[in-house]
């Protein structure tokens, strides 16, 4: 008997104030758009998807980005699998935002690395070719606000360097016009 179960993939979606993580979390799973800013603090989603035919369950957990809101950032948030760190192509202050979110999950990812070494020593010789512990977390770094490119001031290469500097895929999107959305969540 086949297992039909979706593969479950935890999210955390970080950034600053006012970039549209919400917009990208709610154009994701509700298929809309919400035009006016109300500051999240903390919501949580839970979308299925098909990605090469298998199905998946996306928690995903949009952030608060007002920097007096960060210190709320639980360890939970830390344990996703995956982070997509978005920024706002017309504010050149939002892409530099990224940097407080990046040093945390990279103390995470070294975290996970030493606790599975430390595990892969204790179980020994039992766990050759085994797989143990969390595996580190992907990170995507997204461009939001495609759309608005008049008022572009980060352009793209200099997002993907930013993106390749820090280890991560890059796209980027526009919650609006639905441009890249499905095809972020969809990156691995």
């Amino acid at each position: 008997m086949e297992d039909d179960s979706p593969n479950k993939i935890s999210i955390t979606i970080c950034g600053d104030g006012g970039c549209g993580k919400s917009s990208i979390t709610l154009r994701l799973v509700r298929s809309q758009w919400i035009h006016e800013y109300d500051p999240t603090i903390e919501d949580s989603y839970s979308v299925t998807r098909s990605i090469d035919g298998l199905p998946y369950f996306l928690s995903i957990t949009d952030t608060a980005g007002q920097e007096e809101y960060r210190g709320l950032w639980t360890a939970s948030n830390l344990k996703s699998d995956a982070f997509l760190l978005v920024y706002d192509i017309t504010n050149e202050s939002s892409l530099g935002a990224l940097d407080h979110f990046m040093e945390m999950i990279d103390i995470e990812a070294e975290q996970r690395l030493e606790d599975n070494y430390r595990l892969l020593k204790e179980l020994g010789d039992s766990a050759e070719g085994l797989e143990v512990g969390m595996p580190p977390p992907v990170k995507i770094v997204a461009g939001n606000k495609c759309d608005l490119k008049d008022g572009r001031i980060i352009s793209a290469r200099d997002g993907l360097e930013y993106a390749r500097k820090n280890g991560c895929g890059f796209m980027e999107t526009s919650a609006r016009e639905m441009v890249n959305i499905e095809e972020t969540f969809a990156r691995k």
